[in-house]
């Protein structure tokens, strides 16, 4: 067995460190202050020895027969063992123990019980086990062969650094006769269990107040997890000043394997109340003023196998979210992202995006729906060369949004041919963007049809893209190529944030 004699005492001493064990050796994030050349040849050796290791002893059948915890006192028992029960004790292999430690590393983390883990292996040898008590699915034994299996006892040594339980920020703001004040405060892992609380708030003298009062409770399964938000806030909508309180609480799922579906569930409960600011108001924001009362019950799905999530080189997500508001309205959204990449270190990148919804009013001839309950297209996240929201159906001065949408892109990206910048984070960026956006009234599909497919709005253009970890950046040239009379174009350079674009 590779992982028994000489070589246990070999792992036991490498594989060492935070999550991620074989996914940092093949990325190359082992330790490289280069100090000296010498330095630097025995990390590369280090390196070298533990890919043939992984690749060597991927397959070994193992057992892990106990798990060693330092530092969760700060953590339920129940809790740990569904965690480890979820991922590290499922694993027949070497190679699948590297995987679900990865998550349960990721999970430990990302659902708030720890700041970090930091894992070791020991063995204590190995020992003979029955085929028929454990299925090792890789491996194929005919009737005739052997009835016992040598295995590895596997002994993971986790450290788990405790996060911390409380923190604030405040902070003013002044300037040209106002200003406003902001808190901000968190609890975590109040009950031992990955538990949340977040309080924000901000008070101007100008400005709206809002507050924003969050509870996240991971279930006990660690795929689950509890959302519950109540807030106040205060939204612009053309000409008039929208004020929302609400609450809303989803209950959602984060599986990450291999084609893994996601699904959230979510109920909210809005007051929204339209306060018109200007005489120049249109008819349909005037049918907006005053209070409105939604409750929607929400579920979307998705699947999601890109590399990364914010600037993606391969891989595709898709989405389906569809709300019923009691008494009101039914919406559905679907989106699709795809992409691929070309040449050596993904040189050349195609992303593909195509966003369709679709709301049916109930009573559309009696009720017509809520501003902030349609579809708005235009930006420099949505279609580009258009102003925010400037995309679609027009009452006077007030851009009114539509029942139907329709939008999609295509993107470019390359890394720039100079060596210099290589290896950068910056990309060359060409686009090419369309929508369509209607009201269609509750209208027949065959004339739905029609109206979505014909008479689009599109646009085109050139620019830098800068991706970074928590957002991308964008500055583009843009033209647009065709437009309705009611559209607002912007022609010329469009600066664009965010972690979704089209």
């Amino acid at each position: 067995m590779p992982l028994i004699s000489g070589e246990t005492s070999t792992m036991e001493s490498l594989i060492h460190g935070q999550s991620g064990l074989e996914d940092r050796v093949h990325n190359g994030e082992l330790v490289k202050d280069s100090i000296s050349a010498q330095e630097q040849f025995l990390q590369d050796q280090q390196r070298s020895f533990l890919l043939g290791l992984f690749e060597k002893s991927k397959h070994t059948p193992i057992h892990v027969s106990q798990v060693v915890l330092n530092g969760a006192e700060q953590i339920r028992d129940d809790v740990i063992q569904s965690y480890l029960a979820e991922t590290i004790h499922k694993a027949d292999t070497f190679e699948q123990l590297c995987k679900y430690s990865d998550w349960f590393h990721y999970k430990m983390v990302g659902n708030g019980m720890v700041e970090s883990v930091s894992q070791s292996l020991d063995s204590r040898g190995s020992y003979p086990i029955q085929i028929s008590q454990r299925d090792y699915g890789n491996l194929n034994f005919s009737s005739s062969g052997a009835e016992t299996l040598s295995v590895v006892d596997v002994v993971p040594i986790m450290k788990l650094y405790p996060i911390k339980k409380f923190s604030a920020k405040t902070g003013t703001n002044i300037g040209n006769g106002e200003g406003d004040g902001y808190i901000q405060f968190q609890l975590r892992n109040m009950f031992r269990g990955g538990e949340k609380l977040t309080l924000d708030a901000t008070k101007g003298t100008k400005t709206h107040s809002s507050y924003l009062l969050n509870y996240v409770q991971p279930l006990k399964s660690p795929w689950w997890i509890n959302d519950t938000t109540i807030f106040q806030n205060a939204r612009q909508l053309g000409h008039c000043e929208i004020f929302v309180k609400g609450l809303a609480t989803s209950i959602k799922s984060g599986y990450f394997h291999d084609g893994a579906i996601n699904h959230e569930f979510r109920w909210e409960s809005l007051l929204r109340s339209c306060d018109v600011k200007s005489n120049f108001a249109s008819t349909q924001l005037l049918f907006s003023a005053g209070d409105n009362v939604k409750h929607s019950l929400i579920h979307s799905i998705a699947g999601d196998n890109r590399d990364n999530h914010i600037a993606p080189s391969t891989g595709e997500m898709w989405k389906l979210v569809n709300e019923l508001s009691l008494g009101k309205f039914w919406k559905t959204n679907f989106e699709y992202i795809f992409n691929k990449s070309w040449f050596k270190q993904d040189f050349v990148t195609l992303s593909s995006t195509v966003k369709a919804g679709h709301i049916h009013n109930f009573h559309g001839k009696k009720y017509p729906l809520h501003l902030m309950d349609k579809f708005y297209n235009g930006g420099s996240n949505d279609v580009r060369s258009f102003q925010l929201m400037g995309l679609g159906p027009k009452d006077f001065c007030d851009y009114v949004g539509g029942d139907t949408s329709l939008s999609y892109g295509v993107s470019v990206f390359s890394r720039l041919p100079f060596r210099k910048f290589y290896d950068s984070n910056f990309r060359l960026h060409l686009f090419f963007n369309g929508g369509r956006l209607i009201n269609c009234n509750n209208a027949n599909a065959t004339d739905l049809i029609n109206q979505m497919l014909s008479q689009h709005s599109l646009s085109t253009g050139f620019g830098l893209v800068f991706r970074h970890p928590v957002a991308r950046f964008e500055l583009n040239f843009t033209v647009p190529l065709t437009a309705h009379s009611s559209d607002a174009t912007r022609k010329g350079f469009q600066y664009g944030i965010g972690v979704s674009f089209l």
